[in-house]
């Protein structure tokens, strides 16, 4: 995958921290001498269903992983015609988002426009002009990337009340590497080929790895509701045999179940309660570094796999005395935020009403757990379209299929082996891909910064073929509104 690349016979310093040392011949400019303008967008009105309307791009509207916009169906906008003009997007306009963020992803990103509709941009972007004398678009663009992934881009931020804002004239003082205009095109040239066909890999491995997941799904539901495993089945001694007589359960996540068993509903097995929390949450005389109990926030559920090994936080005597406590071996399940997820815990830990646990449940908790973890009890429980809500009564009321506690046991220990070994092909495949993108990384750096020389890298069609591609000529007449 990594491939080596010749360098420059000479470098020399550049002065500047991210970019490090530079070609001898290459330059070092600031963006504001590279920078002709740097445009604001409008967010406009409403809709109106006339001449005014057209097409706005927000900053949701952005491909991350290829700093790009596609071509989608865009928010419509209303904006009177000079405002229109001036906001304009051409293909491979460069968007800056200005507005918004968070600290794992803040404001600065560039993306590229892509898409042939005519479209203006929302109030948190801006429009970058080059000076096309100096600097190219494309290779712009990478430059922006390079400096973004070494996380620069956090000394130009401003940040109130939650909110990051980018600091126009601080962002302009960001000091870019320059090579000659020549070199320029041919390291965009080259990094829009690389990074598409490193894309085109990570893209292939995100499929693969969704489909491990749903297969992953479709194994553990088949086990838990009909008793498969692999291509045998578990009858009513508790045997694996070819084939078993099935019937109807009436539950739809369900669908058939073995003759011999029958679906339950939960609230016949077991009492179903909620977590409790001390109050104020914030008091510190809750908390205590050396505490007995763990405090289980939704957080440390969801970084976590099967089982929860460990918290941030733990409590006082006090606190867990004002919360409820599981034992190693418990099973609970999360209600808010990761709606729906079970864990086991492998602590003594207490937990909030986010929390839904099963203080009776003398059946096989793992079997239980492998419910759950399939996802499917939720289905129909949220309207399309928006998250599930749980409480204690709408879990009493799933309904499970009930095979006997050995054969249980049996499907708890096949799940056990089964998704372990797709998780480590998951995890392999999760693996490859973030090296094929910090790959990416790297050779955006490298290229952009002159630590490669592609001075021999062919264009293709030839060097008059790509300035043409390249050059505003080839800009088309888009002028207004949506067809």
């Amino acid at each position: 995958m990594m491939r080596e690349y010749k360098r420059y016979d000479e470098y020399k310093d550049s002065g500047v921290e991210w970019i490090g040392t530079i070609p001898n011949e290459w330059d070092v400019e600031r963006f504001r001498t590279l920078t002709k303008n740097i445009q604001n967008g409008k967010w406009g009105e409403e809709a109106q269903n006339n001449s005014d309307d057209i097409y706005c791009v927000r900053v949701a509207d952005y491909n991350r992983e290829k700093n790009i916009v596609e071509d989608q169906e865009f928010t419509i906008r209303n904006l009177d015609k000079s405002s229109r003009e001036e906001l304009l997007l051409e293909k491979d306009d460069l968007l800056l988002e200005k507005s918004g963020g968070g600290d794992k992803q803040p404001v600065g990103f560039v993306a590229q426009y892509k898409s042939e509709k005519p479209a203006i941009y929302a109030n948190f972007m801006a429009k970058i002009e080059p000076r096309k004398e100096y600097i190219k678009t494309d290779y712009l663009k990478h430059v922006n990337i390079s400096i973004y992934q070494k996380r620069e881009i956090l000394k130009v931020i401003n940040q109130t009340t939650g909110i990051q804002n980018l600091d126009t004239k601080r962002y302009l003082e960001i000091e870019s590497p320059l090579p000659s205009k020549s070199e320029q095109q041919k390291i965009a040239s080259f990094l829009d080929k690389k990074t598409a066909e490193i894309d085109e890999i990570i893209n292939k491995k995100e499929i693969l790895i969704d489909h491990l997941e749903k297969y992953k799904k479709s194994v553990i539901t088949e086990a838990v509701t009909k008793g498969k495993l692999g291509d045998k089945y578990i009858n009513e001694d508790g045997e694996l045999v070819d084939e078993i007589k099935m019937k109807d359960s009436g539950i739809e996540w369900i669908g058939e179940i073995p003759k011999f068993i029958d679906a339950v509903k939960i609230k016949r097995l077991t009492q179903i309660k909620r977590g409790a929390s001390p109050r104020p949450i914030d008091n510190p005389i809750y908390f205590d570094d050396n505490g007995k109990y763990s405090w289980v926030r939704i957080s440390d559920v969801t970084r976590s796999d099967d089982y929860l090994l460990e918290t941030e936080q733990t409590l006082s005597k006090l606190g867990a005395s004002k919360s409820v406590k599981m034992d190693e071996g418990d099973i609970f399940l999360s209600i808010a935020a990761t709606v729906g997820k079970p864990i086991i815990t492998k602590i003594k830990c207490c937990i909030h009403d986010g929390f839904v646990y099963f203080p009776e449940y003398n059946e096989n908790k793992k079997f239980l757990f492998y419910i759950f973890k399939s996802e499917q009890p939720y289905r129909g429980l949220g309207k399309h379209g928006t998250q599930i809500n749980l409480n204690t009564t709408i879990v009493g009321d799933i309904k499970i299929p009930y095979f006997k506690k050995s054969s249980q046991e049996k499907i708890a220990n096949y799940l056990d082996q089964k998704t372990t070994q797709i998780n480590n092909l998951i995890n392999k495949t999760k693996q490859s891909t973030e090296k094929y993108k910090k790959y990416k990384r790297s050779l955006i750096f490298e290229a952009v910064t002159g630590k490669i020389d592609l001075r021999d890298y062919e264009l293709e069609g030839g060097e008059e073929l790509a300035e043409h591609n390249y050059s505003s000529e080839t800009k088309r007449e888009r002028l207004s509104a949506v067809d």
